[in-house]
């Protein structure tokens, strides 16, 4: 199977009888459906997506495991009182609430809830709401402007393992990202593990790799330190300095360009940049602009894996809500639209309390060269009020990052056999049982990544 055409082949729509079985919960009807496709001679690329397509279905309902009354009893119990049935048509009919049918009955996205609660669509139903402010980040911020840069040596600990009941015996090829050399991370050092191998320093999806036959279950485990550099940046309100402040190659034609199923100039999104940007003079205020639509537009909200998604930028600006990824994925699509350079970082976002996975950008601006921009957190930034936190974000990153991924759909080496868990990003890691007859879905596997501790330099 060519992975790579199956998952480019999402740019193209579904049969449209297959499509309605689908949408309509029928599953089961579905697969046959396409199995009665596959014995015909049909093109390479719409068989790929025949192939892609069973593959998403399979996994659906992994993602959606509630039924109506347990839906009820989980958002009641994350705002502390009863949510009434009425109350939880209202948030759907308004768009928060992500849901399918399967044989005829509404089943609910695992985490439907907390991306309302993170999003604000809660905010009328909790009596004493958490301050959403970041003390810690501000705090943070303001050094990071009084002396102008910012640099830490960060430990972490990660790890990736198959759910125990989920193990078989048999070979192995397991993932796990791994600091890459970019802008502002460098001087990675392996502290702890027994990896068989470790990426190119600038690859494009950097990762530690292990191939092993494993007779029990097995957890991959690495420690690791970097260097985070950040440079202060304040674009909208100062000159380009005298040189860039990163030390990057130049933006390519790539970095300008439409790629796969999930980065394209349709045009409802060349007509969004359009309007955004009529009559912006200049490079700076066209960035800002569509950075400020992100941000005060789109909502956060939790999403299904990305491979359930047909187109991913133009989902996050119809829907106008998405998570740090799709909103990141959007604002490079409007860049590079509006003759923007943008390019893709990803890996994980560090407190003291939690490291989960994030993504945020690069845009490049003639003189200050290429920065940064977190439209996630700019975003939660402007919910809080706080403009000084939301104006940071373009321009800026706080220095709590390990970006181990540079370019969206980036292939991990030694390459897989098989779908990826996540075909397009890779924050947590991947693994795959070499022969089997299904991959891994993300509810079998379990990862770990703990804040070791950092450095101030």
């Amino acid at each position: 199977m060519d992975i790579e055409m199956c998952v480019n082949s999402l740019s193209m729509p579904l049969p449209e009888d297959i499509l309605k079985r689908k949408w309509a919960g029928d599953l089961d009807g579905a697969i046959r459906a396409i199995d009665a496709r596959l014995q015909r001679e049909l093109p390479d690329m719409l068989r790929a997506r025949l192939i892609c397509e069973k593959e998403r279905i399979r996994r659906l309902p992994t993602q959606y495991p509630w039924d109506r009354a347990k839906a009820l009893e989980k958002l009641s119990e994350l705002v502390g009182k009863t949510v009434t049935d009425k109350q939880l048509e209202e948030l759907e009919i308004a768009g928060w609430v992500d849901f399918i049918y399967l044989n005829g009955e509404k089943r609910y996205f695992v985490r439907f809830h907390r991306g309302m609660l993170k999003g604000g669509a809660l905010d009328h139903l909790i009596e004493e709401k958490n301050s959403p402010e970041r003390k810690y980040l501000d705090d943070m911020i303001a050094a990071i402007k009084e002396k102008g840069e910012v640099r830490r040596r960060i430990t972490l600990e990660t790890s990736l393992s198959v759910d125990k009941e989920d193990f078989v015996p048999g070979e192995y090829l397991a993932h796990l990202p791994f600091p890459v050399d970019d802008a502002q991370q460098s001087e990675t050092c392996l502290l702890c593990g027994d990896p068989d191998g470790i990426g190119e320093s600038k690859a494009p999806a950097r990762c530690v790799w292990w191939k092993r036959t494993l007779d029990s279950w097995h957890e991959f485990r690495i420690r690791y330190s970097y260097v985070s550099h950040i440079r202060y940046a304040d674009p909208l309100h100062s000159t380009a300095p005298a040189a860039p402040l990163y030390p990057c190659d130049p933006p390519c034609a790539d970095d300008l360009a439409e790629h796969g199923a999930y980065l394209r100039f349709t045009p409802y999104l060349r007509s969004l940049t359009a309007q955004l940007t009529a009559n912006a003079k200049t490079d700076v205020e066209k960035a800002w602009r569509l950075y400020e639509f992100v941000t005060t537009k789109v909502t956060y909200a939790f999403m299904r894996d990305y491979f359930q998604f047909d187109d991913h930028g133009e989902f996050c600006a119809v829907n106008l809500k998405g998570d740090c990824g799709l909103q990141a994925l959007l604002l490079i699509i409007l860049c590079r639209i509006a003759g923007i350079p943008a390019r893709w970082q990803s890996g994980m976002s560090i407190d003291e309390d939690y490291v989960g996975a994030h993504d945020w950008i690069q845009f490049y601006l003639e003189g200050w060269g290429w920065l940064f921009a977190d439209p996630s957190y700019g975003g939660s930034a402007y919910r809080a009020g706080s403009r000084e936190r939301h104006e940071f974000y373009f321009g800026n990153l706080d220095p709590m990052r390990m970006a181990a991924t540079r370019q969206y759909q980036a292939e991990l080496l030694p390459r897989k056999q098989a779908l990826r868990v996540d075909p397009f990003d890779s924050q947590t890691g991947e693994i795959e049982r070499i022969g089997a007859a299904y991959p891994f879905t993300m509810r079998q596997l379990d990862g770990d990544a703990e804040l070791i501790g950092f450095v101030e330099l």
